[in-house]
């Protein structure tokens, strides 16, 4: 299996890094975490980007990629911290019209969570049902839900839906909603790579700025194992979430379920630490609403809880040994 970016691949990442560190900068994202309704015009320019259609076949008007696309593609989005249902819309790109040109926002919602919580649904236009018989579709403003207080991730309003519909628009077989769940672990794992990168990078700036005792911190030995620890916890999920996404594409490369569990569980260690090392290796300052460092925690811990946790991939990696 060969884990070596292509010249376009490449490309598509240093066009996508460009886009995002001039759309979401560091005064964007502490605005929208004070306001966090979604702005249709960032999602337009996503889809503008073809973020949403690049997987779906160029026939359809898509770009015709494959999930190892998506998941560099995804990685960014999680690096930059951007806000939105990008996985549910993502895949929903084709059964949903407009998902995959912007005209559409789509979130969804996993029958089998005992509690039932959708993100961004009062930016919403549509709610993808997972259930094990498939895939079902609502119009958003079908769902009675009550939105949270204060989500734990201040950039993600989520909502608790207190009555389902009972019936919806069937989108998708028990097999559609196995490979939603399959493809959604392996995005989620994407993103949570970008947000250990994300923290990891700000960290090293951080640690290259700061001074004391006369010296940059990050001359301190203490300091450099923290950041090195990181690396190596991002650099091994990202080979995993790459390994993942290519075994979905071609299932005898190996087992997809295992590969995106494998995935899920590294990715979310290393978002999760990483986003500790980011709060501290910033000492006291991490702990403040002004440096970003909390929100890729956040973010982190959220993503956690998307598509299945890490203690239920790992109990199917253990089942399959």
């Amino acid at each position: 299996m060969d884990l070596t970016m292509s010249a376009d691949q490449r490309d598509l990442r240093a066009g996508l890094r460009d886009y995002l560190q001039g759309t979401w900068t560091p005064d964007r994202l502490r605005a929208a975490a004070e306001t966090p309704a979604l702005d249709r015009g960032d999602w337009s320019g996503l889809a503008g980007l073809g973020v949403f259609g690049l997987t779906v076949p160029e026939a359809a008007g898509g770009m015709g990629l494959g999930l190892v696309d998506a998941a560099i593609v995804f990685e960014e989005l999680g690096r930059a911290l951007v806000p939105g249902p990008l996985v549910a819309t993502f895949l929903a790109a084709g059964p949903v019209p407009g998902a995959d040109d912007g005209g559409a926002v789509v979130t969804s919602l996993d029958l089998r969570d005992p509690v039932l919580v959708a993100e961004h649904l009062d930016s919403a236009t549509h709610v993808v049902a997972v259930g094990d018989d498939g895939l079902h579709l609502w119009p958003a403003e079908a769902l009675v839900a009550e939105p949270a207080p204060a989500p734990l991730d201040p950039l993600t309003p989520v909502s608790r839906v207190k009555t389902p519909p009972v019936a919806g628009e069937r989108i998708g077989s028990a097999a559609d909603a196995a490979g939603w769940r399959l493809r959604g672990a392996v995005l989620t794992s994407a993103l949570q790579v970008g947000v250990a990168q994300g923290a990891l990078d700000l960290a090293v700036r951080y640690a290259g700025e700061r001074t004391q005792f006369g010296r940059v911190i990050g001359s301190f030995q203490a300091v450099k194992h923290l950041l090195a620890d990181s690396l190596v916890r991002v650099d091994l999920a990202r080979a995993a979430v790459w390994a993942a996404a290519l075994t979905v594409d071609d299932p005898e490369a190996g087992d997809p379920g295992e590969a995106a569990s494998a995935a899920k569980v590294l990715a979310d260690d290393a978002a999760s630490q990483g986003g500790r090392c980011c709060v501290q290796v910033h000492g006291g300052m991490g702990f403040t609403w002004e440096v970003l460092a909390h929100l890729y925690l956040k973010r982190a811990w959220l993503q956690e809880t998307c598509f299945g946790q890490a203690d239920e991939h790992a109990r199917h990696l253990a089942e399959a040994l």
